[in-house]
């Protein structure tokens, strides 16, 4: 009698499992360039109902990392919503020199589509490539996807002023797409669509960045920018580099939820958030500013006006939400050395014309008698070079390639600002499990990597920054260290301090959803968040 007991005890315990209510929302929030330290120090100056409500309500991971470089904005959607690293999705950063054509590839460009607006001609480029956009060069399934083959009749959509951050967070099978484009429109692209909805249409008539950017942007004494100055000088794009471009996507968020009437039914719908004009000012400003300071006071406040809808609408039971960043950012080097804390900024014009001078002399070809240049070097981009591997095999033999990568990696050294450098041939004939060589392994793709990757000094950036702002993409804590947040219904409350990576959150949030895991997923469930 006890054994039949038991049996109808487990029996009921599974079925209990099986049928644990699941949301019938999920929100996916990245945001752009957000160093894990901004809600520390920005913590006294938020309210009680944005990031605070979503931390002591939910569970929060404060050791969180990406686990690949370089970190871009790219890499980093791909990595959040695939659960994986760049050397398994493919979108090694933002744009990449490609091998085979010998042209820079966008990670979100497909020329083979068509900008979609509010035009008189749709299926037309009105233009402009802005809307010539998919997701196609990314290699694997994300949440999104895997939740559309499990059930059809979810809706998936993905906002956010970047193409990228909207394309490759909703992944292939999304039902939409939407970015501003630089006249501050919303469009999308004919991989998801041949016309924007007339909800869209309507609402952007009357709500667009006229109706943001006027009066000023300031904070107490600090800065204080006229905003409908800068609306005459530079147009409705401009709203991106305010924080009033995070509020007008927070708008968009809210209009979606009510006009797709996203979790209205049984089904589980994925609404995915990117804000991005913390990026935009962020790359402006620096991590340090006033500026950066205040727009994440104001993206406090639109987070807050979120959750409220969500709350008002779905429910905290009947919701999942969880956040995180993409990449975080170095401090400028100009403002390091006033400190007298390294750093500093690297020519990389000078490091191709140096690089090939010296496999000129190594080689002995050509001929300076000759009077004629050679270019061993095709591309230096991402803290990759990519070798004219044909040029090489073609006039000195097969064997100078190789030799051509090993010279070019020593002689690299001699750089201050070089910490490491690898070739393909190390990156791929070895696995390494150690900091910082595992990091660039994790983001080296066979196909579409250089011959050479160079892991850089901390605190050292291009040249082209010098003047002012600072950028992000190394292997460095202050890059890959983010927040990450999980809130709503079948969130287990807490915090968790041990070490998790980005591509954990895939798993983590297809687990609590009962899906399959992206295609490609390489990480694992937080079970901290789940049990």
């Amino acid at each position: 009698m006890k054994k039949y007991f038991l049996i109808i005890i487990i029996c009921f315990s599974y079925l209990n499992l099986f049928s644990e209510k699941k949301p019938k929302l999920v929100v996916g929030i990245v945001v752009d360039q957000m160093r894990f330290d901004f809600i520390e120090r920005f913590w006294n100056d938020f309210g009680n109902n944005g990031f605070k409500k979503l931390i002591k309500q939910g569970h929060f991971c404060r050791n969180t990392n990406y686990s690949y470089m370089p970190t871009y904005t790219g890499p980093g959607h791909a990595s959040i919503f695939s659960g994986t690293t760049p050397s398994v999705h493919g979108i090694i950063a933002n744009n990449w020199y490609d091998k085979e054509t010998k042209k820079s590839i966008y990670c979100a460009g497909d020329g083979k589509m068509h900008t979609i607006c509010n035009c008189e001609e749709e299926m037309k480029d009105v233009g402009s490539d802005e809307g010539k956009m998919s997701p196609h060069h990314m290699l694997t399934t994300t949440i999104g996807d895997e939740l559309q083959l499990f059930n059809t009749k979810n809706k998936v959509i993905g906002i956010s002023l970047k193409d990228r951050g909207a394309i490759l967070s909703a992944g292939h099978s999304a039902d939409a797409a939407y970015w501003m484009n630089s006249d501050g429109q919303w469009i999308s692209s004919s991989f998801y669509m041949n016309s924007l909805p007339q909800w869209l249409v309507e609402y952007q008539s009357k709500i667009n960045p006229t109706f943001y950017l006027k009066g000023k942007w300031n904070m107490n004494n600090s800065f204080n920018y006229d905003l409908d100055s800068l609306f005459a000088q530079k147009g409705g794009g401009v709203i991106k580099s305010t924080p009033y471009g995070n509020t007008i996507l927070k708008d968009l968020a809210i209009e979606i939820i009510d006009k797709e009437k996203l979790g209205g039914s049984y089904t589980t719908d994925f609404l995915t958030i990117s804000f991005s004009s913390t990026d935009y000012i962020g790359h402006q400003y620096g991590p340090h500013s006033d500026e950066i300071k205040n727009t994440y006071i104001k993206l406090d406040k639109d987070l807050e006006d979120l959750i409220k809808k969500i709350e008002n609408t779905i429910g905290y039971e009947n919701t999942l939400i969880f956040l995180t960043a993409d990449h975080g950012v170095v401090s400028e080097p100009s403002e390091l050395l006033k400190r007298k804390i390294p750093g500093g900024y690297y020519n990389k014009s000078k490091i191709v014309k140096d690089i090939n001078e010296y496999l000129q002399n190594q080689f002995n070809w050509p001929n300076k008698e000759w009077g004629v240049e050679f270019n061993y070097v095709l591309n230096f981009s991402n803290y990759q070079i990519f070798l004219d591997k044909d040029l090489i095999k073609n006039n000195l033999g097969y064997e100078f390639i190789e030799k051509s990568r090993n010279l070019c990696a020593d002689y690299l050294l001699k750089y201050d600002w070089i910490k490491n450098t690898y070739t393909s041939t190390q990156l791929h004939n070895n696995e390494y499990n150690e900091l910082p060589s595992s990091l660039v392994q994790k983001g080296y793709n066979q196909k579409r990597s250089g011959d050479i990757i160079i892991n850089p000094q901390s605190g050292w950036i291009s040249y082209s920054w010098r003047q002012g702002g600072t950028t992000h993409g190394s292997c460095f804590s202050y890059d890959t260290h983010v927040p990450l947040i999980f809130w709503g219904g079948n969130v287990k409350k807490g915090k968790t301090d041990r070490k998790i990576y980005v591509k954990d959150i895939a798993p983590t949030v297809c687990l609590l959803l009962g899906i399959s895991y992206p295609n490609g997923c390489t990480g694992n469930p937080i079970f901290e968040v789940t049990e």
